[in-house]
């Protein structure tokens, strides 16, 4: 054992352990320690070694997958490697370098799409922060009204107001990516802390700060800010100086035919890129290209458009708010409707999290109805014999152990292999198809199930005609260790939901082809009247006791499970959505922030004529709750829209039936509304303790 976990977990040399091993309990002795590398960097792994041919006992292991080769001293390695090649030419000889360069890009892949992931969300974070950056440069600069028209009337052309307002967006983007790069070696720094208080540490390291990371974060930092500023330069630039001295706004701004042409032009393209790629038409580069071009597209058309329904939709929301706040919130709702594009455009970025978290949850609401309905309907077994940990198998001697016990009336185990099926490599599993009819009802439509001393399979209706193998076919399979072998496609079956793969073939195959593999579940059927008796206590209470990692569950607790799993995935993603969601929230507390300083006199004057102090901190609150909820009807609307295309593409065997959360949209709403209340809290603050003359004379 390595060191590092013989020392944490009291094992002493010479002692001897009790192991559990796919094939049940044994006793080893700890012969020795050893390290894994100078630093014995194991990543919180416990690592053990033991004598080949002990392995292959326990863990079903059937030969050996490498043999090490040691070259003498003044040797030719390119000669040696020659000769071994020739004295075993069904294997594959390579020298050092390739199996480094293997290993390392085995490891450099699996970290490239954890890496990638995290890359999405980052692109998402990037998606929300134009469009508070956006407002912040439209609210400014509105502000700066005054000044800019001064600037035109004495020489400044549009040209100069727009490398002005540019130049202001080019200091905040540098001053933003050397922010983030300093931020980013800090999360880093922090998340190698985490894990070594999780026990996992990490091996040294030395800190690679990349040229092309420089680059990358200052290009992202700084395009993204002079992206956002565009739409206010222009603007800045294009407003004449007589109207700008009038300080008036731009009325007419709401419903300019081109923003409605732009924005359903967006939507359907959108729409219609989102399709292409949820057709999976091309690549899978193309397929992700698409979808994105599709979901930013329709972000961006319903940004384009929203304006147009602020003050119907702010209007049915703030009614709840005008009867029980009165003045407060009848102000509230008018403020929010007053400028519905910047109303639109703050809540916009608060849109594309809550839509990202309204996907998951359609999706994966819609995927636990049809996962568990499948099972409720196809589970006839009693009883599921699963492992609490991944890659635990158990003995394929366990399915006959058990079928002796008198309570037991079916039993088989489900093992998983690799094989080259026809032309194509599959995964394929394997049971005894001579009860299966007593343990799951897969639905088999053409064909049947065979008889005892028939080497058969069970093709999926999907495959199958993918294929072109019908009944009666037989088709050549190839395993992993060589041997080829025969069965006869005896029927042809439309539930997958259980057994995922799409050939299952009888036991018997496996063992006429020698594939040596462990059953990775088991299910048990029970006879009549059995699963409340005695006889079934002992039989859960044997197989936990011989094998603690087990987990024997009955159909409805296989289900939970399962729908947990999916649980877990999605509270995965919505903690990475989270992040936008909090640059979205942060969006609102500096629009709010902006326009309390924007609207200075005015909460003077409302606050001379009678408005309390707590009045006027209530009117905010509300406001930012308005905005925020505004945003999460959005976001939900176009979540739906989403999930219910990514339904549609998903096979049925996945999601036959769309199902919407209706009470968990409902919380994350509550939850927008609240954190939007909780975002105004400096600003109401800032506007409640307004001095009211100098508000005035502001």
């Amino acid at each position: 054992m390595d060191h590092d976990s013989a020392a944490e977990h009291g094992f002493a040399i010479g002692e001897s352990y009790e192991l559990i091993t796919p094939n049940g309990r044994t006793r080893l002795t700890l012969s020795g320690t050893s390290s894994f590398g100078e630093d014995n960097s194991t990543l919180g792994a416990v690592l053990m070694q033991m004598n080949t041919a002990e392995a292959g006992d326990l863990f079903g292991i059937d030969g050996i997958d490498t043999v090490d080769v040691l070259v003498s001293d003044g040797a030719d390695p390119a000669a040696v490697q020659a000769t071994v090649a020739a004295a075993v030419p069904a294997a594959e000889v390579v020298d050092n370098a390739v199996v480094l360069d293997e290993t390392t890009s085995d490891f450099t892949d699996e970290i490239d799409i954890v890496g990638n992931i995290l890359l999405g969300f980052g692109g998402v974070a990037l998606f929300v922060s134009i469009f508070i950056i956006y407002n912040t440069f439209a609210i400014v600069l509105g502000q700066r009204t005054g000044e800019l028209a001064l600037l035109r009337t004495i020489g400044a052309d549009p040209k100069q107001i727009r490398r002005s307002v540019l130049g202001e967006a080019l200091v905040i983007g540098v001053l933003a990516a050397g922010g983030g790069i300093v931020g980013g070696i800090g999360v880093a720094k922090g998340l190698e802390a985490l894990f070594g208080a999780t026990g996992v540490d990490l091996p040294a390291y030395p800190l690679i700060l990349a040229t092309r990371t420089l680059v990358a974060a200052a290009v992202i930092g700084i395009g993204v800010t002079m992206l956002a500023a565009i739409g206010p330069a222009r603007k800045a630039s294009t407003v004449p100086a007589i109207a700008a001295l009038r300080d008036t706004e731009d009325a007419a701004a709401l419903g300019r035919h081109t923003r409605k042409v732009g924005g359903f032009g967006l939507f359907g393209a959108g729409v219609a890129a989102g399709a292409a790629g949820l057709a999976g038409a091309g690549s899978t580069a193309a397929t992700v290209t698409l979808m994105a071009v599709g979901a930013i597209s329709i972000f961006l058309g319903v940004t384009l458009l929203s304006p147009l329904v602020v003050g119907a939709i702010t209007g049915v929301l703030g009614w709840p708010m005008r009867k029980a706040a009165g003045v407060a919130g009848s102000m509230a709702q008018k403020n929010a409707a007053r400028n519905p594009r910047r109303t639109a455009t703050t809540a916009a970025a608060l849109m594309i999290g809550l839509a990202l978290v309204s996907t998951a949850l359609v999706v994966g609401n819609s995927i636990k109805a049809t996962l568990g309905t499948t099972i409720e309907e196809s589970a006839k077994a009693e009883y599921f014999v699963t492992d609490q940990l991944e890659e635990v198998t158990f003995p394929t001697a366990l399915a006959a152990d058990l079928d002796r016990n008198p309570a037991v009336d079916a039993v088989s185990g489900f093992r998983y292999v690799e094989a080259r099926v026809g032309s194509s490599v599959n995964d394929v599993v394997a049971a005894d198809l001579g009860v299966m009819e007593s343990l799951l009802d897969i639905d088999v439509r053409e064909g049947g199930y065979p008889a005892d001393d028939q080497a058969a399979v069970l093709v999926s209706s999907d495959e199958a005609t993918a294929s072109g193998v019908g009944v009666g076919d037989v088709i050549t399979t190839e395993f992993s260790n060589g041997s080829t072998t025969t069965a006869v496609v005896a029927g042809l079956f439309h539930d997958q939901a259980i057994l995922v793969e799409d050939y299952l073939f009888d036991t018997q195959v496996f063992e006429s082809a020698r594939v040596r593999e462990t059953d990775e579940w088991l299910a048990i059927s029970v006879v009549d009247g059995a699963e409340d008796s005695a006889a079934a206590d002992l039989l859960v209470a044997g197989v936990i006791d011989e094998f603690p990692h087990a987990d024997v569950e009955t159909a409805d607790q296989f289900r939970d499970r399962i729908e947990g799993l999916i649980d877990d995935t999605l509270a995965m993603v919505n903690v990475m959505v989270a992040l936008a969601v909090i640059i979205a929230l942060i969006g609102i507390a500096n629009t709010l922030a902006l326009s309390v300083f924007e609207r200075t006199k005015e909460l003077g004057l409302v606050r001379a004529v009678g408005m309390t102090r707590r009045q006027l901190r209530r009117m905010v609150r509300f406001e930012a709750a308005l905005v925020a909820t505004f945003g999460a009807v959005l976001g939900v609307g176009v979540g739906i829209l989403f999930g219910w295309g990514i339904v549609l593409a998903l096979p049925d065997a996945m999601t036959s039936t769309m199902a919407i959360p209706v009470g968990s949209i409902a919380a994350v709403m509550a939850v927008a509304a609240i954190a939007g209340v909780v975002a105004a809290w400096l600003p109401a603050r800032r506007a409640g303790r307004l001095d009211v003359l100098h508000a005035i004379a502001h």
